[in-house]
């Protein structure tokens, strides 16, 4: 028997409705029937401005389903009113629509969520909160080949033991160098977010709501297992002699900017510093800029990742007694990396050139705060943190970055 989309579609509005019914899970007391208006299928139908040609149609191919027994046209003054499912048709709506039953559907679903069971704790979380909805007759939040590659991508993640490149990652799971980035990253960093144990990453005061927040979360939460967009590297400058497992040394001094790839400095066996102070520098351009006295640079590039983590406790496990400070933009998101860094590192950090005074020797070059700037603000204040600095932006509703005040210190240093 063929059928044509129309037909199929009054099929399966029926179907789907007796699969959402309590007869369908075998709960119902007493007989219910199903059925379903024209216009469920055909708006226009009982239009004044219908095509009459089309109307024929239509009814010409409800009379073909009743005379196969699959509806009952039930009329009201010479019009369909209403297509009644015949309820010993089921077995033919599956076998025209090539459609399996919900509850087998169903089953192998769990079947597929049971299989996950017993890998993690993040994983248990959330497989047993899908079969339960499952067993409820309520849809999982992911299903299909949708949930099975999202469950192979959340296995991957959480047994990685290093380094791997987001593309890599994406071939690795999805044999397709580019799906991961365009369907499945955040669905899968939201999963581990809300099933996971990784607020301490975010301060409980990351506030996620904006784009760019949502991306830098996505980055620091895949960096804690070793996945990054790019290769990872870090950079730094300074008084300081490096010992590695393999007997090389290598000694730099201020002039000479250096950077060691993640993976060299696994090999990394003991490092010692020459300056009085260690200064992580947020961004690029004023790493590049600064030269400092008796100051070890180390460039941040937003929020650590744990291979910066990792560098940055060595020294301080190496290095007793160095000053600690770290220099950003003059805004929430700025000092947000500061409480991100002291969590992860459990160094005391302390701001330079990230106070009142300097955003007030820069105001010509403020911009003004957003709202998403000012719910971080607010976040801080009520924290008790930074607390001059943050009632000053809110008062004033003005933010600053960091570059200009890097140019202006140190013009000519390059």
């Amino acid at each position: 028997m063929g059928y044509n989309a129309v037909q199929k579609q009054v099929l399966e509005a029926l179907l789907d409705q007796y699969e959402r019914s309590k007869t369908y899970q075998g709960e119902n007391k007493v007989i219910q029937s199903f059925q379903i208006p024209p216009e469920k299928v055909f708006p226009d139908y009982a239009s004044d401005y219908a095509d009459m040609d089309q109307i024929r149609d239509f009814e010409a191919w409800m009379r073909e389903l009743e005379q196969d027994g699959l509806i009952t046209i039930r009329y009201g003054s010479g019009e369909i009113r209403k297509l009644t499912a015949d309820p010993e048709s089921w077995d033919l709506y599956y076998e025209v629509l090539q459609r399996r039953d919900k509850l087998s559907l169903q089953q192998d679903q769990i079947m597929l969520y049971q299989r996950y069971l017993g890998m993690s704790p993040l994983l248990d979380r959330f497989c047993r909160e899908q079969i339960g909805r499952l067993q409820q007759n309520k849809n999982p939040l992911y299903g299909g080949k949708e949930a099975e590659a999202i469950l192979e991508l959340c296995k991957f993640i959480l047994q990685n033991q290093q380094d791997i490149l987001e593309r890599e990652l994406s071939m690795a799971v999805l044999k397709d160098s580019k799906r991961w980035e365009k369907k499945y990253r955040s669905k899968v960093c939201g999963l581990l977010r809300k099933y996971g144990d990784y607020e301490s990453l975010f301060l409980g005061l990351t506030d996620d709501r904006d784009k760019e927040d949502k991306r830098e979360t996505e980055r620091i939460l895949l960096a804690e297992h070793q996945i990054y967009p790019n290769p990872s590297y870090v950079y730094f400058k300074g008084n300081a002699e490096f010992y590695f497992s393999n007997g090389l040394c290598v000694r730099t001094d201020p002039s000479m900017p250096m950077a060691f790839s993640s993976a060299a400095l696994k090999g990394l066996k003991a490092l010692y510093i020459g300056d009085e102070a260690v200064i992580t520098v947020e961004n690029l351009t004023s790493f590049n800029r600064m030269q400092m006295e008796r100051a070890f640079l180390i460039f941040l590039s937003g929020y650590h990742n744990l291979a910066k983590q990792a560098f940055i406790k060595q020294i301080a496990g190496d290095n007793p007694g160095k000053q600690w400070h770290h220099f950003g933009d003059i805004d929430p998101d700025g000092f947000y990396i500061v409480e991100n860094l002291i969590r992860g590192t459990g160094i005391s950090f302390h701001t330079v050139y990230m106070d009142t005074d300097t955003l007030k020797k820069y105001d010509e070059y403020t911009k003004p705060l957003e709202e998403r700037d000012r719910r971080k603000a607010e976040n801080l204040l009520a924290a008790g943190r930074y607390t001059d600095v943050m009632s000053y932006m809110l008062e004033k509703g003005k933010k600053l970055e960091q570059e200009i005040v890097s140019w202006m210190e140190w013009k000519g240093a390059l």
